[in-house]
């Protein structure tokens, strides 16, 4: 522990007080954006005959525990059979996948697309797919990860909205969870989505602004890719397809009742390789994008697409928080003084609680008790409801903790080469 000189402490202490300024901005825009999700969602449009075609692509690789269920639910759509089809894309998968998939005629399957020495991972075996233009000839293609399970009304409702909202090049569907109780972490992972299928994506759906592209359960206008192609860069494809909608100033909507369930890890370790891998695709698109970001805030044509783009920027930077408290923790290590710039050790100490307050206590309950509804309900008695009320408080706690470690490891190793992806392994059976 030092004493700096004035001339080092000085810029020190004004980093600091940036820093701190950044944290509370970047708190005070996503705790006010939550309150506008605490409405009942409604759906804003009328359900309208099967008409929109649709192509279903779920990229695999040895997914032979959860393929079958996936594609079970993807044919049990409660739309004109005649107006969807389903690809695998079976990507050098040494499993059975492939005999799995094979079993089913009506599956198109595209297998070993990727070469040895390319580029290995879910953005890149898309990419081979979009090259082969079979998309082409339908009007949406959908986005389903290999363990997801699709509600049958999926295709109804994507359908129904695209009818009354022509403007929607994307559409992100809900994101239920598969195994919700089956651990902590899986647990955590269930209690962050309930609260941000609400207070993120339903609040920017209300606002008028982009929802957030999930990575899965998502649809895209195929008039786009032909327009733009397919482009990745990084681990998370789909914060950079939500980044290049705004900055084309195009508009990506929110579907609360196009449900699909996405199985979490269970464990720790798998967890936070998955997050970390998130972190490190997020800080890239950010920190590669943010000079073109500012520059396309000029050429917004109204009002509305500039608050979009100004929206999909502060996301850009929605991992700043553990950064910025780590870099005042370094700099109090070195010097006591610059403690003092903390959040939690000067003046707005109470105002802080307040907000933490709420977004660790309000908000989840609300959104808790309304999301996960159909949970509650399989309880048999009041006291299980508050043990898993209870599980869902500090699990999302926990969630929110470790993550602020993924997000710390990804911000130091965003540089590194993102093309080998190390998946997810998942066996998880649907819980409903």
């Amino acid at each position: 522990m030092f004493t700096l000189p004035e001339y080092v402490f000085l810029p020190l202490k004004w980093v600091s007080l940036i820093l701190v300024a950044i944290v509370f901005l970047n708190l005070i825009y996503f705790t006010c954006l939550s309150l506008f999700g605490l409405r009942r969602p409604k759906r804003d449009y009328d359900l309208k005959p099967d008409e929109k075609k649709f192509v279903f692509v779920v990229p695999a690789h040895n997914e032979e525990n959860v393929i079958a269920e996936t594609l079970e639910s993807l044919l049990h759509q409660n739309y004109d059979n005649m107006l969807f089809d389903i690809v695998v894309i079976a990507d050098n998968c040494t499993d059975e996948t492939v005999n799995i998939v094979k079993g089913y005629s009506e599956v198109i399957l595209l297998e070993n697309i990727s070469k040895p020495e390319e580029p290995r991972g879910k953005p890149h075996a898309i990419d081979k797919y979009v090259e082969t233009k079979h998309w082409e000839q339908y009007d949406f293609v959908a986005f389903i990860d290999a363990d997801n399970i699709v509600d049958t009304n999926y295709l109804r409702e994507m359908n129904s909205q695209v009818i009354a909202h022509p403007e929607f090049t994307a559409v992100q569907g809900y994101l239920g969870m598969k195994n919700v109780v089956s651990s902590m972490t899986a647990s955590g992972y269930a209690a962050v989505y309930f609260i941000t299928n609400r207070a993120l994506q339903y609040a920017n759906y209300r606002l008028g602004w982009n929802a957030a592209i999930g990575g899965t359960g998502f649809i895209l206008d195929t008039g786009y890719l032909a327009e733009y192609g397919w482009n990745p860069r990084s681990y998370t494809e789909d914060f950079e397809l939500q980044v290049e909608l705004s900055m084309a100033g195009k508009h990506s909507g929110w579907n609360h009742f196009a449900i699909v369930h996405d199985e979490k890890p269970n464990s720790l370790v798998a967890s936070h390789n998955q997050r970390k891998r998130w972190a490190q695709g997020h800080w890239l698109v950010a920190f590669t994008t943010t000079v073109k970001q500012v520059k396309t805030l000029f050429k917004s044509e109204t009002l509305s697409d500039f608050l979009n783009k100004i929206e999909t920027l502060f996301y850009s930077y929605s991992m700043v928080r553990p950064i910025a408290f780590l870099f005042i923790l370094l700099f109090m290590c070195i010097d006591a003084r610059l403690g003092a710039y903390l959040p939690d050790l000067f003046s707005l100490l109470r105002f802080w609680v307040a907000v933490e307050f709420l977004n660790f206590l309000i908000i989840p309950t609300v959104y808790f008790v309304q999301e996960a509804r159909p949970y509650f309900h399989k309880q048999t008695n009041f006291l299980a409801k508050i043990l898993l009320f209870l599980r869902l408080i500090v699990a999302f706690i926990w969630n929110s903790l470790t993550y602020m470690v993924a997000q710390i490891v990804g911000f130091f190793t965003w540089f590194k080469p993102q093309n080998k992806w190390i998946k997810t392994v998942h066996n998880a059976s649907y819980e409903e």
